[in-house]
């Protein structure tokens, strides 16, 4: 259902008006013409009447069915003899030539397709994730980024419990003011950034790397000041090349290192392989596992995380999709199976995440400027193996966390600009010891290259 729904969004559907040409994706039932008469009735046409943008329209889009498309980039680019100013046009052609693998030509389509200030969202929405993939192609050597620092609020900081009433060894007890929820500030920086060496052989196979990194410093809980690395690398070998376009598999082996309160908390290593699937430039979906090993530290802070050491595995699904005006989505579903060294540190987990993107153009200091909103919620169900001894050993521990939150990005220059974030959280708990709840506000400017 899902593969339908994908190809059916990606068809380019084309819209005559009486007034003026438009074209645009929409959900359709794919069309297959097996004959070429009228394709050819068209062009006939076309010669006696050059100037007639209706008839070279209409042959444009036959012959984009039919799979002609020399023929389709002939009689727009006769369109565009007769009449400069089609930006949409230019976007058809710019499709074209990308599907023939013209990427110089492509690009150069696309630019002038959203040259104008007064270009519609869902014209850039189009484009770019077309632009981003020739820059990828063109280049043998591509490096983006993304980086934030700024300030975070939270009501919960240290994750303590609601109320005062937890469990131990069984029985009810209360807990001290001092370890319920409790609200902090912190300033944060985090960034990524994203490598890929194509290998220019013709099938599209490249080598990617990507490297993130997090820091915090809390005002009041410092034993939560966090340092993380995480690094990911791996071969993309193209599938079915000469048969099927779009079609990649990734293997990958990846490390990550955290440092907690001053001390090393967590290093582990990850092995895993995503198979990918683009059906159009701006459609994605991605079916991966992974497994990784664990290896905590118990420190002053924390005396007792070594037991969560051990192998988790998960496999995932990452979706993500252009809609119509700007809108994009993006989703995902993931269950991993957590076997630590302690029983009662092992766990089932799911989870699911969404997310919608709205990106509007907003003119800023002379020029145009994205601004994009993005509201998001999320789901985790998590089942512990066996009951903790420590807090009731006749009960294992079962939490349901929710999320829903959104986030703002504005671009001031091309480069730089601000982002903001709420979130709120809660998560219920069969043991009060982990029923939670935090409200959090995070902001900063933003950087990307």
């Amino acid at each position: 259902m899902i593969t339908a729904v994908l190809l059916a969004l990606a068809v380019p559907v084309f819209i005559l008006t009486a007034d003026r040409l438009t074209a645009q994706t929409v959900p359709a039932t794919p069309v297959t013409i097996t004959s070429g008469g009228e394709q050819d009735t068209l062009f006939a046409r076309i010669l006696k009447e050059p100037a007639n943008l209706d008839v070279s329209f209409r042959h444009a889009e036959l012959s984009t069915v039919n799979g002609d498309y020399e023929a389709a980039i002939g009689s727009l680019e006769r369109m565009l003899f007769y009449n400069p100013n089609l930006p949409r046009v230019m976007l058809e052609l710019g499709v074209l030539y990308f599907r023939l693998g013209s990427f110089e030509m492509s690009r150069e389509y696309f630019k002038k397709s959203i040259a104008a200030s007064d270009t519609p969202p869902e014209v850039r929405a189009r484009v770019e994730p077309y632009l981003t993939e020739i820059e990828k192609r063109l280049s043998p050597n591509h490096t983006t980024g993304f980086a934030q620092t700024g300030v975070r609020y939270q009501t919960n900081a240290n994750a303590g419990p609601i109320g005062e009433n937890v469990r131990v060894f069984g029985f009810d007890a209360t807990l001290g003011r001092q370890f319920v929820k409790a609200q902090d500030w912190n300033w944060f920086a985090q960034g990524v950034v994203r490598n890929t060496i194509d290998f220019g052989n013709q099938r599209g196979d490249a080598w990617e790397s990507t490297i993130g990194a997090y820091l915090t410093q809390h005002r009041d809980f410092t034993r939560l000041n966090t340092a993380l690395i995480d690094i990911q690398t791996g071969p993309r070998f193209a599938l079915f090349p000469e048969k099927s376009q779009g079609w990649s598999w990734r293997p990958y082996v990846g490390a990550t290192g955290i440092n907690l309160g001053g001390s090393n908390y967590l290093a582990a290593g990850t092995a895993g392989s995503a198979l990918t699937w683009m059906p159009a430039p701006g459609w994605q979906m991605e079916l991966g596992s992974e497994r990784s090993w664990r290896d905590f530290y118990n420190s002053d802070e924390y005396p007792t995380v070594e037991n969560q050491s051990g192998f988790i595995s998960t496999g995932y699904v990452n979706l993500y999709g252009q809609l119509f005006g700007g809108w994009t989505w993006a989703a995902r579903a993931a269950i991993s199976d957590n076997k630590a060294d302690a029983a009662s540190q092992s766990y089932l987990q799911r989870g699911v995440d969404f997310s919608l993107s709205y990106a509007m153009n907003v003119p800023m200091f002379g020029a145009t400027r994205r601004f994009t909103v993005s509201p998001f919620a999320g789901y985790l169900d998590t089942q512990y193996e066996q009951a903790d001894a420590l807090v009731d050993p006749a009960m294992a521990r079962h939490d349901r966390e929710r999320k829903v939150g959104i986030a703002f990005d504005a671009l001031i220059t091309e480069r730089a600009g601000l982002g903001l974030r709420l979130q709120y959280s809660k998560t219920d708990s069969n043991i009060p010891n982990y029923q939670t709840d935090n409200f959090s506000v995070l902001a900063g400017p933003t950087w990307r290259f």
